[in-house]
C-alpha cells in the first residue's frame, strides 16, 4: 500500500524520502540543518533545501518547509 511521505530535497535532487509521519519531519528537519551547516561552511549563495509532502498517487505535493541560500546569505 502507498502512502503520503517526505521528501528532502536539496540543490534540486531528493536528499531523503520518509514516509509522512512527525518522527520523519523531525529526521528531515535535522537533515536539513545539517545541509544549511555544510552549504554556509562551502559558501553557498544560491540554491535551497526544501522539504515536501508527496501523496501517495504522487500527484499532490506541498512545500512543509523550504531554505534558500541566496535569501540567507546575511543571516
Amino acid at each position: 500500500m502507498n502512502e503520503k511521505k517526505y521528501e528532502l530535497w536539496f540543490l534540486g535532487d531528493v536528499f531523503n524520502s520518509r514516509v509522512k509521519c512527525r518522527e520523519s519531519l523531525n529526521t528531515l528537519l535535522v537533515e536539513a540543518g545539517e545541509l544549511i551547516a555544510t552549504g554556509r561552511q562551502e559558501g553557498f549563495t544560491v540554491g535551497g533545501i526544501e522539504i515536501i509532502c508527496v501523496s501517495a498517487d504522487g500527484k499532490d505535493i506541498e512545500t512543509v518547509w523550504d531554505f534558500n541560500f541566496a535569501e540567507k546569505v546575511n543571516g
